[in-house]
């Protein structure tokens, strides 16, 4: 099974793009922090930068009600490409293309002048978070 969930911040407004058929494509970036007991039983804490990208209606919602420092809980999978340089090398990428882009509802977990009045869009609420984005079904899986 090929499932990533991931909560964390926005390092840099998102950036929108429109493939040669015009679908919606965004690509951003999520700052994850997690903790571990280093050997001296020191308790450290690193940052992973994790790359996603969006197609679609949670593109254009993500463009239109993202910015840097946004906290989003982001639901996908893996994906690796690839693709040559100019000079003939291949070069592998690896990222998150999300099936699901959310915000924590309630004031603790928006960045500055963010209400839950801002985000009328969402088309449902799960848990604590608002999903952007059409609603998925059971028609929406691939096999």
């Amino acid at each position: 099974m090929n499932s990533v969930q991931i909560v964390g911040n926005l390092t840099r407004d998102p950036q929108i793009r429109a493939t040669k058929t015009g679908r919606p494509v965004a690509s951003f970036s999520v700052a994850v922090n997690r903790s571990y007991v280093s050997q001296t039983g020191e308790q450290k804490e690193i940052t992973d930068y994790i790359n996603v990208v969006a197609w679609g209606a949670i593109a254009e919602a993500v463009g239109n009600q993202l910015k840097k420092g946004s906290r989003v809980f982001v639901e996908g999978r893996y994906t690796t490409r690839s693709y040559e340089t100019p000079d003939g090398q291949k070069r592998y990428v690896t990222e998150v293309t999300a099936n699901l882009v959310a915000l924590p509802l309630g004031g603790s977990g928006h960045s500055a002048g963010n209400t839950a009045d801002d985000h009328a869009d969402f088309s449902q609420t799960k848990g604590n978070f608002a999903q952007f984005g059409a609603p998925r079904t059971d028609e929406d899986i691939p096999f």
